[in-house]
């Protein structure tokens, strides 16, 4: 069996539910003239577009179309409006997450660097004032061998 296109299936789903019934003719309200003055406006421009879409589409194409077009939005605009909210959170929520272990990882990496530094800086002092300590004592030890020396 031949496997069918995305497309094919879409067309399949099309023509099961495209299922347009011809239209009948609009009629006036035989009540018109008893209606109160705002309900015979409503019943005059139901008529009147009930008349234009008869007038446009009498076999109810346009009303089909409308239908399945509509069904369509709903279809696409109900879950987009439901799952894009979750996506966004997800995302927002993901950010944060790689934020946490970028701030994580430097500080992994930027506590030993930094003891190492303190380390040498230190030991950098320590052998500084050892030398500086064995200068004077050679010094003192020099002065102590010539005491006729006065410079």
């Amino acid at each position: 069996m031949p496997t069918t296109t995305w497309a094919k299936q879409m067309r399949q789903i099309v023509i099961r539910r495209w299922q347009p019934e011809p239209l009948p003719e609009p009629e006036v309200d035989q009540d018109l003239p008893q209606l109160s003055a705002i309900e015979r406006s409503v019943e005059t421009i139901s008529y009147t577009c009930r008349r234009f879409e008869y007038w446009l589409s009498p076999q109810g194409t346009l009303r089909e179309w409308f239908k399945f077009n509509l069904r369509l939005a709903f279809g696409l605009a109900v879950p987009s409006l439901l799952v894009a909210p979750l996506v966004t959170l997800a995302l927002k929520q993901f950010n944060v997450w790689i934020d946490l272990i970028t701030k994580t990882t430097s500080n992994l990496v930027l506590v030993p660097l930094s003891v190492m530094l303190v380390i040498g800086l230190i030991a950098g002092l320590v052998s500084i004032g050892r030398s500086i300590l064995v200068m004077r004592m050679r010094q003192q030890q020099q002065q102590r061998r010539d005491p006729y020396n006065n410079y």
